[in-house]
């Protein structure tokens, strides 16, 4: 078993003969960084006896051009979940793994100020996202119209009736 030490192997075995399948998995996950799947399936292949092999730990920092511009797509149009599962997907790796990874790209384009079209930046599917100080600032503005124009009417109402 590469990538899992021998002390944690005889540990996850120990489990298992104790009939603590899922405190055998919970270890697998600690030791390794896999996913559940991953490693419910790694110690079942060990109680059968067979070999196991690791998923590939996710690259540290040379990532395919490629996949890292589809994954800061994909950052910019607010797609996060789409991201790590691309990376997961591509590294086979873990899901924390793969959410470091994406983290570590999408502080890396919050440095560089990042946008993968001029449009993204500027126009959003959901128009009430962009500028929301301004949009408060309209609101407040809006709505104190609207009570010294309702004040107004009533006061002239009143005034009209003789109070």
């Amino acid at each position: 078993m590469s990538g899992l030490s021998m002390e944690h192997e005889r540990q996850i075995r120990d489990l298992m003969a104790r009939d603590q399948k899922i405190a055998a998995i919970k270890l697998y996950r600690e030791a390794t960084d896999a996913s559940l799947k991953d490693a419910k399936d790694a110690v079942e292949a060990m109680q059968r006896g067979v070999a196991v092999n690791m998923p590939a730990p996710a690259p540290a920092g040379d990532l395919d051009p490629f996949l890292e511009n589809n994954i800061k797509r994909l950052l910019a149009e607010r797609k996060k979940i789409e991201a790590v599962k691309i990376y997961r997907e591509a590294y086979n790796c873990g899901l924390k793994d793969a959410k470091d990874a994406v983290d570590l790209i999408q502080a890396d384009m919050r440095r560089e100020g990042y946008s993968s079209s001029p449009s993204l930046s500027t126009i959003s599917n959901d128009p009430f996202a962009e500028d929301s100080q301004r949009n408060r600032r309209f609101l407040v503005i809006g709505i104190v119209l609207m009570v010294v124009l309702i004040g107004g009417l009533a006061f002239l109402l009143l005034a009209g009736n003789g109070f």
